[in-house]
């Protein structure tokens, strides 16, 4: 899980600057995804949250992705997932979203290699580089047709 720490320093002003819509799509509880998000400062910032607790399957099942984007009004074409495990990964390519892998200390030796990216940790890159970086993905995969 992500929410143990503060934010990467400059990435909330980023994601500000850009407009970024955010949502958080958990196989957790609501309370338990609420709870951290509020801790760390950072619950008003996302415009939805979709937990364990709205869908009858959670992941492996992409049902919490497609509620999200439909929260979020946006179409899987244009946004981007990012998980630390295999099962939400398989979750985030069945929804249609491209997916970024940062592995946690407890899944880091899981086999994410169904992920387009895959980061040692939200340090690695700065987000703007990332977005840039899945552009760039993006178009060769449209080049390629896939």
């Amino acid at each position: 899980r992500c929410l143990t720490r503060r934010p990467v320093s400059g990435t909330r002003e980023t994601y500000e600057r850009m407009g970024l819509k955010l949502a958080v799509a958990s196989s957790s509880s609501c309370a338990w995804v609420e709870g951290h998000l509020t801790r760390l400062g950072l619950r008003e910032f996302f415009t939805c949250i979709r937990a364990r607790d709205d869908v009858l399957r959670t992941k492996p099942d992409p049902q919490l992705y497609v509620q999200a984007l439909d929260c979020l009004k946006l179409p899987a074409q244009q946004a981007i997932a990012f998980e630390d495990s295999p099962h939400g990964i398989h979750a985030a390519k069945s929804a249609g979203l491209f997916c970024v892998a940062i592995p946690n200390t407890l899944t880091r030796r899981l086999d994410t290699s169904r992920a387009d990216i895959h980061l040692s940790s939200f340090e690695e890159m700065p987000l703007d580089a990332l977005l840039q970086r899945v552009d760039e993905l993006r178009i060769q995969a449209k080049k390629k047709g896939r």
